[in-house]
């Protein structure tokens, strides 16, 4: 076929106008084939491309992961994600990265950690939270050396806290407490005084200590609390919870305020000047332990919490001393903590995942001792005589010796009350072990671990009101002096109350006088009364009371400043003049 049949046939096969001319046909036609490359230029080019890559790569700066993996069992994984990507925005220079989970300077950041590898997972060693934030402490890896450093996130916020200025300290994993510790006492400072200042006392409540007034004002921030001296100077005392304060008197001049709500408590001393030093710490119960040493003159009093404090008076002057200022403590203070058990104290070292404890006592004015390096702690059978023994970390689990008795007393998980009774026991010791026997092959091990815990053969601690050696003698007078005015009111009630008419007051008072210390076991459910007694020398004090038809009524003396609770068995005819009183009361608060 010609080239002019084939374009005839195309014309044809697509219509009468033509879509192609005889000249492009042509060209189409007699179109040059493209010759094929050399078999041998294609890997060449391969190869040299493959060169060029190599090239550039080899002189491109190293990109270093940016990815950081937190080893941590204690945080929430949103937590965990937050701290590692604002270690990988640090990695990384990445300051918009940054801003958005820090407000760190960036330059400060970058240099603070440029130092440290992250190419291993980071370990978180402790977390502490609080409602508006967690502190977290991790390890960090510096060549051959651990660094431990400090983040804190805040929860509303989700943003990273971090102290640039604060110089990074050494970890070291194998922590140890201190043998002992050194004691410098200082001058306590002096309670802030308010000049010139009118108190706005509309919503203020009033109370009366002794010629001394407390005012407790709600504010935004809490309760303030304004202390008035009998010269009428005002005493700023700071501003704390919303709770209750309650004051312990000591001597004339000695004044204990505690927040009920924190345990934090504030501590006004009266010099031989006639100033008002002042001391704040913790403390753990509602109460104030003192004792004396053969090293001190004076009373000793401790605070404990994460800033323990040794506080003692020396010529009419308040002094402390700081227990952990010299103790050059490794790792971070926030570790450590205490607690005041008696004339002992208790350190506390605590990882997430590792405790360590110690007991100190003293052994000079300025130096406490951990007891393991003093001796054994010796086992005596006439330790358990009339003893209470309290799991340490479930109140409500008790073993009360009493004769050749003891008595088990606890809870279940569910509150259902279990009391058990083991009699003809006897008690025999070696070295610092008590082995206990009793009927039934009642058989039960206890050593001593330290001045007041006490373990069985399972690992499980009990605790003991005071060291065996330091128990304080029992006061057995009811009442310090003749009693000026008596009433009884309901706790928890409507604040109503009774009085003892004046004319009743001397036979009340012989029959107080004739109240016997208890020593026999018995079980007291929480008191609903309360006496409060007022001395000639406006000196109050409460008693808690139990009325009980058919048994004997009993009322309980507590010792804040020994720390001790004493029952009274109170003549009958007392309690039938408490019982009036009670009516009194009821009568009232039903015609309400």
């Amino acid at each position: 076929m010609t080239n002019s049949q084939v374009k005839r046939a195309i014309d044809e096969a697509i219509g009468k106008e033509p879509l192609m001319n005889e000249a492009f046909l042509q060209k189409v036609v007699q179109k040059k084939k493209r010759k094929k490359p050399l078999p041998f230029l294609q890997p060449a080019i391969v190869v040299l491309l493959m060169l060029a890559i190599g090239t550039v790569l080899y002189f491109t700066p190293e990109q270093r992961n940016h990815a950081v993996e937190i080893e941590a069992q204690y945080l929430k994984p949103n937590q965990e994600q937050l701290v590692a990507e604002f270690y990988g925005a640090i990695i990384a220079q990445d300051k918009k990265a940054l801003v958005n989970i820090s407000d760190v300077s960036s330059e400060q950041a970058f240099a603070r950690y440029s130092i440290f590898e992250f190419t291993k997972p980071v370990e978180v060693i402790k977390t502490i939270e609080s409602e508006e934030a967690v502190t977290v402490f991790l390890k960090l890896q510096s060549k051959n050396k651990n660094f431990l450093d400090e983040l804190v996130i805040h929860k509303e916020t989700e943003k990273i806290e971090v102290n640039t200025a604060q110089t990074m300290g050494l970890y070291d994993a194998n922590a140890e407490l201190p043998k002992n510790f050194v004691l410098e006492y200082k001058a306590a400072p002096y309670a802030p005084i308010m000049k010139n200042i009118e108190l706005d006392l509309k919503k203020a409540d009033v109370q009366k200590v002794n010629d001394y007034t407390l005012y407790q004002i709600p504010t935004d921030e809490g309760t303030w609390r304004v202390f008035e001296a009998p010269d009428g100077k005002l005493l700023d005392l700071n501003t704390v919870s919303n709770g209750q304060t309650q004051v312990i008197n000591g001597d004339r001049g000695k004044f204990f305020f505690i927040d009920s709500e924190t345990m934090e408590t504030t501590y006004i001393y009266r010099d031989k000047e006639g100033n008002y030093q002042i001391l704040t710490g913790q403390l753990k119960y509602p109460g104030v332990t003192t004792y004396q040493t053969e090293f001190h003159e004076e009373p000793v009093f401790m605070f404990g919490g994460p800033e323990p404090k040794v506080i003692t008076t020396k010529q009419g002057q308040l002094m402390y001393a700081e227990v952990f200022e010299n103790a050059n403590l490794i790792n971070s203070p926030a570790f450590y903590d205490t607690e005041t058990i008696g004339q002992h104290i208790l350190v506390k070292y605590s990882e997430d995942s590792k405790q360590i404890s110690a007991y100190y006592q003293f052994t000079a004015q300025d130096e406490l001792m951990d007891f393991r390096e003093i001796g054994m702690l010796e086992a005596k059978s006439e330790h358990l005589q009339d003893m209470i023994l309290q799991n340490r970390y479930n109140d409500q689990l008790l073993y009360t010796f009493n004769k050749d008795t003891i008595y088990y007393r606890g809870r279940t998980v569910s509150g259902e009350l279990i009391e058990e009774k083991y009699t003809k026991i006897q008690v025999e010791t070696k070295d610092n072990q008590y082995f206990i026997t009793g009927d039934n092959d009642f058989s039960w091990t206890l050593t001593r671990t330290a001045p007041r815990i006490l373990q069985d053969e399972k690992g499980i601690e009990y605790m003991i009101p005071f060291a065996f050696e330091e128990f304080p003698k029992v006061n057995t007078t009811l009442l310090a002096d003749d009693i000026q005015s008596l009433r009884v009111y309901k706790i928890d009630g409507y604040g109503t109350n009774a009085y003892v008419l004046e004319e009743d007051l001397d036979e009340v008072n012989e029959l107080l006088l004739q109240a016997q210390v208890n020593e026999d076991y018995i079980t007291l459910d929480k008191s609903e009364l309360m006496i409060e007694v007022e001395y000639p020398n406006g000196q109050k004090e409460n008693l808690e009371l139990w009325l009980n038809e058919g048994k004997p009524s009993i009322v309980m003396k507590s010792d804040f400043l020994t720390n001790t609770d004493t029952l009274f068995t109170i003549p009958d005819a007392l309690a039938d003049h408490f019982l009036q009183l009670v009516e009194r009361i009821e009568k009232y608060d039903n015609s309400k």
